[in-house]
């Protein structure tokens, strides 16, 4: 089938090209009105991932289960596909553009032939040839013997017999290396385990292969390094290897417990760097730490944000939640301002309940709103709405409205909002104190200070002397503060400032224009993510300066000699921007979860909402993270799902519910949390909680179900209907009903039911202004 690009570079070709096929005009600029439909129907083709286009077989365990399930994705995600009929018969319209774009380059386009103009040069050559093969001596019979020309132009022999009998088999003496690839390193495994058998002492059994494997130690399900190589520390320019031993492979660096914890943080997390424990944080091997002077040690990193950086895998420190919560009680003692991230995937679950303790009762307060990218826009107040909700439920956390100065939605992966974030903290703190970037593990924090780094905010001198904040998945990455100078901006740089912003936002509005089309045509959720840029006015190396009535450019010295901040001299008396560690929410799920879990659960795009029916005394899973019964009713409700893609969803009856779950649980079903025995010892029960709420009107949703940091369900049904539920999460975390509903109107943006299943198509999935 052909590809969206293929069919569009078609098209566009072959738009206004008028061909003559024989006696039969043919325009092809008719299949101009079917673009949009052709490129739909390609996306449609690519849109679920290869696991769920594989012919590998189902577990025959979930296929037992089959009476049970209502639907599961699973097992019925390939049935379910929108616009089966729809793309056959696309499909079978391409292949006919195709044919009649080929029949017209064969009849149209001229054919230019080598052979036909090289014939009469070859011609002679090969009547030479003949007589010189006559002349020839006929010494060899077999030379004489005519061969048999196949096309295209290929000599053959003839064949011969030959003689298969035992007598022609030749006896190999059997050789260890000729064996399978698996069979070869079995063996060699088996005598290593009996070479290990004879040197151990006091051991009274012999261990084969099999039996070696089952008695294997189990490592701490969220600790993988199967990606960090033995010699990891040559990445570090400051490594000596003269001074490398071999008793360091077995731990990745041997510890120092003798040696005193340095004054320098690290730069991707903030804790202080030591060699003494390798479970402590800020831990650096002893053969990098040591001998190194202080200079050196500023623009290092330590053992855990490298891993994180360079070979995405996570090394658990241990750090005490409370010590959290004694790094932000400065901000009581102090004049600053305070930038309240919340994760608007995951509120109110993302918004620390004890926010107050940290904060003083005149500390002004911005309260951000991240991962607005994230969410589909359901209607044209979607922004307003949205702001609206959030600014209601950090009220309801305690936080003082007078406080509060500034809500605002931004994007700090893509950008969006943060230029406007950057001019609300000019005109309304302007350069009073410093300013604190506070909130729950995982929503953005250290995203959020290295957009600020490299924007107007931060001194220009200072953007090549400052570290990257360490960002990942996982939660609790910054472990101490992290800083950088605020830039005190004069008049004029404000007005150039502005001046840029103007110029930019007219380019913006172009680029939005095009993604709109965009989405039109092909109904992909990435052209209506929310994007900005952020620039910068002045340049790193350059700052523009005032003189007279002229500008004139200043350069400064930021050599790689002086890559760090001297705060005893320049910045001695600057404001600055600091990243805080996260607090620990108990609400969030994110702590029980492994590494390839949270990659899962986390959304990494616009979120498709999933539209589902639910009828009275029935039950539905999101993956194994979340659980909502419909326990009475007077009507069905109408379910839409708000998670991750990779989630699937599964339906059953309450009464078969718990086995159902049970029995998931170990199969692939539900992909989170993973199907591994080890895995499974350590995931909790889920706990309930009983919601009750009355319909508003079918295409509106009165409520969110939250179910902790997995998602959230929206729930429609008729006016003045009463509706009774019972949500469930792992231990009861995070469930809260939240009223009212985030994206109340995506129920409506809704395609076609399928028939005989409960779920519908996935529509419009986004609201476009026309």
């Amino acid at each position: 089938m052909l590809t969206t690009n293929s069919v569009r570079l078609i098209l566009e070709k072959h738009f206004t090209k008028r061909s003559y096929m024989g006696n039969t005009y043919c325009h092809l600029k008719t299949y101009q009105d079917n673009y949009k439909d052709l490129v739909r129907t390609c996306s449609y083709s690519t849109k679920f991932d290869a696991k769920n286009n594989s012919e590998s077989p189902a577990d025959p365990r979930v296929q037992a289960l089959r009476e049970k399930l209502i639907y599961c994705d699973y097992l019925d995600r390939d049935n379910v596909k929108p616009g089966i009929l729809k793309r056959f018969i696309w499909n079978k319209k391409l292949r006919f553009i195709e044919k009649q774009l080929q029949v017209d380059k064969l009849v149209n386009e001229p054919v230019y032939s080598i052979f036909l103009d090289e014939y009469v040069k070859d011609n002679e050559s090969l009547q030479e040839d003949k007589q010189e093969d006559k002349q020839e001596d006929h010494t060899n019979p077999r030379e004489n013997i005519t061969r048999p020309v196949h096309m295209p132009y290929a000599s053959t022999d003839k064949y011969s017999s030959t003689d298969t009998g035992k007598s022609n088999f030749v006896e190999i003496d059997f050789d260890e290396s000729m064996l399978p690839l698996n069979e070869k390193y079995r063996s060699l495994y088996e005598k290593y385990l009996e070479a290990k058998n004879a040197t151990e002492e006091n051991s009274g059994k012999e261990l084969k292969l099999d039996e070696y494997m089952k008695e294997q130690t189990n490592v701490s399900y969220k600790t993988d390094l199967s990606n960090v190589p033995f010699n990891w520390m040559a990445d570090f320019e400051e490594f000596d290897d003269t001074m490398q031993e071999k008793t360091w492979l077995s731990n990745y660096g041997t510890p120092d417990p003798e040696s005193s914890v340095s004054s320098v943080p690290c730069g991707g997390c903030g804790a202080l760097l030591h060699c003494k424990d390798h479970a402590l944080p800020g831990y650096l091997p002893s053969e990098l730490f040591l001998k190194k002077s202080k200079h050196k040690q500023q623009v290092m990193i330590c053992q855990r944000c490298h891993f994180l950086k360079y070979y995405n895998a996570m090394l658990e420190v241990k750090v005490s939640p409370e010590e959290f919560a004694e790094l932000l009680k400065v901000i009581k003692t102090k004049k600053c301002a305070v930038i309240l991230m919340v994760d608007l995937t995951d509120f109110p679950c993302s918004i620390w309940p004890e926010i107050n303790s940290v904060l003083h009762p005149f500390t002004t307060v911005f309260v951000v709103g991240n991962k607005v990218d994230l969410l589909p826009p359901d209607s044209r107040r979607f922004l307003t709405h949205v702001k609206e909700c959030l600014s209601r439920a950090v009220e309801n956390m305690g936080v003082d409205k007078k406080c509060i100065k500034y809500v605002g939605l931004i994007s700090a992966k893509t950008g969006y909002g943060i230029e406007e974030l950057i001019d609300k903290l000019y005109s309304q703190w302007q350069y009073k104190g410093d300013v604190y970037v506070i909130g729950c593990t995982n929503v953005g924090k250290s995203s959020l200070f290295n957009a600020l780094l490299q924007s107007d905010y931060c001194m220009v001198q200072a953007v090549d002397l400052i570290q990257r904040a360490t960002v990942s998945p996982w939660p609790g990455t910054t472990l101490r503060l992290l800083k950088f100078p605020i830039m005190n901006p004069q008049r004029w740089q404000l007005y150039m400032r502005m001046i840029r912003l103007k110029e930019e936002r007219q380019e913006s509005k172009a680029e939005e224009e095009i993604r709109i089309n965009d989405f039109k045509m092909t109904r992909n959720l990435k052209y209506v993510t929310l994007q900005s840029h952020i620039g910068r006015t002045f340049s790193q190396n350059f700052e523009v300066q005032p003189k007279g009535n002229l500008l004139i450019m200043k350069k400064y010295n930021t050599s790689m000699q002086n890559f760090c901040l001297d705060e005893t001299r320049k910045y001695k008396y600057s404001r600055w921007c600091y990243d805080t560690p996260g607090t620990i929410q108990r609400d969030q799920i994110l702590d029980l979860l492994t590494t390839e879990e949270l990659l899962l659960v986390l959304p990494q795009r616009t979120i498709a909402p999933r539209t589902f029916i639910l009828q009275p005394s029935q039950t539905i899973f999101l993956a194994g993270l979340g659980r909502l019964d419909f326990l009475e009713g007077d009507d069905f409700i109408r379910c839409t799902i708000f998670a991750s893609h990779k989630l699937p969803v599964t339906l059953t009856r309450i009464v078969d519910a718990d086995d159902v779950y049970n029995e998931l649980l170990s199969t692939e079903a539900f992909v989170v949390p993973e199907n591994n025995p080890d895995r499974l010892k350590h995931w909790p029960a889920l706990g309930s909680k009983e919601m009750e709420v009355t319909g508003i009107g079918k295409n509106i949703s009165v409520a969110d179900v939250v179910l902790s940091s997995a998602g959230w369900m929206a729930i429609s049904t008729e006016k003045d209907y009463r509706v009774l539920l019972r949500a469930w999460s792992p231990q009861g975390r995070g469930l809260h009903l939240r009223t009212p509903a985030l994206l109340m109107k995506s129920v409506g943006l809704r395609g076609d039911r399928i028939p005989s299943t409960p779920t519908y198509k996935v529509g419009r999935a986004a609201y476009i202004k026309t």
